[in-house]
């Protein structure tokens, strides 16, 4: 089970401790769903998720495959919207990226985060990590689809602009694994 990285309270701890995100099985899923609306509705109500994970939630730049559409956008359009997104099964890896951050190793997000600086990242920032989050890809024997979207976050909470953060992820994308 991942750590959270933004400050919960009591209450929410034991919410995230009740709620199955790698889930195995339909049953696991279905005694995550009551918890993950809870957690979520107090997280929302307490304006705690930072907002650049807010953001690649309701913004479409952020959601470069989503046709100009936000991925709360693509709930809505199919059906399910205002607090029925908190408890929708496909809502639970949004939820524990507003808690824990980008799903990558905590040694590969610590050195991509120093390498980054702390300032706006460039398109040409971008290029010169990329060889780095690649490497990443193959020395951990991440799955480079799932890598690139969680790259792809990790870049836009360092600063980079949407469009160059996908040119990220469609690079580490194109990984093969040997």
């Amino acid at each position: 089970m991942r750590e959270p990285d933004i400050p919960l309270t009591a209450e929410e701890q034991t919410l995230f401790k009740e709620i199955c995100f790698d889930w195995r099985n339909h049953e696991e899923l279905r005694g995550s769903l009551a918890p993950m609306e809870a957690l979520a509705s107090s997280l929302l109500g307490r304006d705690i998720v930072p907002e650049v994970r807010m953001a690649y939630f309701t913004v479409p730049e952020f959601n470069p495959t989503g046709r100009g559409k936000s991925r709360q956008e693509i709930f809505e359009k199919n059906g399910t919207s205002g607090a029925e997104i908190l408890r929708h099964p496909h809502f639970l890896k949004h939820l524990e990226y507003f808690i824990c951050g980008p799903d990558l190793p905590t040694a590969a997000i610590e050195k991509f985060r120093r390498e980054a600086g702390s300032s706006y990242l460039t398109g040409s920032d971008i290029v010169e990590l990329g060889p780095y989050a690649r490497s990443c890809v193959r020395q951990y024997r991440l799955h480079p689809h799932h890598a690139s979207e969680e790259f792809f976050k990790l870049a836009v909470e360092c600063g980079a602009n949407p469009s160059f953060a996908d040119n990220l992820r469609k690079s580490i994308r194109a990984v093969k694994l040997t």
